[in-house]
């Protein structure tokens, strides 16, 4: 949707059927991109709680199906563009079609809540989440090769790519509308569901604000967090980095990335119960170390792309760090501030996550047409940014484990323990959150 004074070549493939140069192509798409996918993930950041509540409140169902509907209006809307002339390029309802998208998605947190309702037992929690994040990782390694395909095809319009996975989604909507029934046991009672007000929504942000601003650690932990994703933002440069410094295709990058998935699935799998033996702290501070380490490799990706490649694979590995982290940030609250704790930490990573997007797609950052040294800027400053964020992660976690060390009267658990122990404390929270 690009357009440019420039004619398109007999036979050449710019990425727009308006404009014949490639440069120019990649530096407006990845910067309207940019700007679109960080514009839904800054609504989903203040939409998502909200989706919570009305899930603890109102129902799974109802959740699931608002998302699922809003996903089949937002791609009807991504055809329409493509497709229809009198709209086609519009920009406003591009950006109407990533506001829906964001402020209707709670997919993760209705499918954990159907699965915590189902599976009563703490054993049989872990294994139903296993599955899911096993599942997801599966369904994003293939939704990759479909896009890899699909790009590598070199189409003018997208339009028919969007009127079929329009009719995708409308076709999972109907599934679950018939066939998927309510898990939440107030809902399947026909309880009356408690009224959430904007009062109610006021109260609680009020409440998580106080609670930030008297909790150290958590201040500490949650500042790690935001340089962290804001260090995130880098991969959504990737595709087009690869086109512009090392000429490659349209889905090349995806075919060559796609084991990602398949490698952070193997990694929770194998390494998951291996990492759970082990003390939070090592294994923290591990990935810690090797984040920066990651990071600081990519630096070279001008130069090669096995810089880029490599550590975006080797990545994958340290999918084992994620329940260990959670669990080891669960277990330094009580289950009376489980819900404020898990609120905030979400609501500042989408948001770190919405301002990189746009920054690292933006043209201070992202130009098609350098090389070398001038070329690895964007890698250069999220570099610093995890290198920040990683080392206050690792100083906070080893201060920690020096003042257990210097109490050898306190017991150490291992993440297992502390996440069994902090099971009931989840159990608790949803309760809490609902009644703020």
């Amino acid at each position: 949707m690009v357009k440019c004074a420039a004619k398109l070549q007999p036979g050449a493939f710019t990425g727009s059927a308006h404009c014949g140069d490639s440069n120019l192509v990649l530096f407006v798409a990845q910067a309207r991109e940019g700007r679109l996918v960080a514009l839904k993930l800054l609504v989903h950041a203040f939409a998502g709680p909200v989706l919570a509540l009305l899930a603890d409140s109102v129902g799974r169902r109802p959740v699931l199906l608002l998302g699922l509907g809003g996903f089949t209006v937002a791609f009807g809307l991504f055809a329409s563009v493509a497709g229809l002339p009198v709209i086609h390029g519009s920009q406003s309802v591009m950006c109407m079609s990533f506001i829906v998208e964001g402020c209707t998605s709670a997919f993760d947190v209705v499918f954990l809540s159907v699965l915590a309702d189902l599976a009563k037992s703490t054993t049989d929690r872990v294994t139903c989440f296993s599955v899911l994040y096993g599942v997801g990782a599966f369904g994003h390694a293939i939704a990759l090769c479909f896009a890899a395909r699909i790009l590598r095809w070199e189409l003018k319009n997208y339009a028919p790519v969007w009127v079929a996975m329009t009719m995708g989604m409308a076709g999972v909507t109907m599934l679950v509308l018939l066939c998927i029934p309510e898990s939440l046991p107030s809902a399947q009672a026909k309880l009356r569901p408690q009224k959430l007000t904007l009062s109610k929504v006021m109260t609680s942000t009020a409440v998580q604000m106080r609670f930030l601003i008297s909790n150290r650690f958590l201040q500490i932990w949650l500042t790690a967090v935001l340089f962290k994703s804001l260090a995130a933002g880098l991969g959504s440069i990737y595709a087009s980095f690869t086109l512009a410094a090392y000429a490659w295709k349209p889905g090349d990058w995806q075919a060559a990335t796609w084991p990602f998935e398949m490698i952070s699935m193997g990694s929770l799998s194998l390494l998951g119960p291996l990492a759970a033996r082990k003390r939070p702290e090592s294994v923290i501070s591990f990935t810690s170390i090797a984040g920066i380490l990651t990071h600081g490799c990519q630096i070279l990706a001008p130069f090669s792309a096995l810089a880029l490649v490599g550590p975006h694979l080797f990545s994958g590995l340290l999918a084992f760090a994620r329940p260990v982290s959670a669990a080891f940030l669960s277990s330094m609250f009580p289950a009376s501030q489980q819900a404020k704790v898990q609120a905030l930490a979400h609501l500042v990573h989408d948001c770190g996550i919405s301002v990189s997007m746009a920054t690292f797609s933006g043209p201070w950052l992202f130009r098609p047409h350098l090389q070398g040294w001038d070329a690895a800027r964007p890698f250069l400053f999220a570099g610093l940014l995890a290198a920040l964020g990683n080392s206050m992660k690792l100083l906070l976690v080893q201060r920690m484990l020096r003042t257990q060390v210097g109490k050898p009267q306190m017991e150490m658990v291992s993440v297992s323990e502390l996440a069994h122990a902090s099971s009931k404390a989840v159990e608790a929270d949803m309760a809490e959150l609902t009644e703020c």
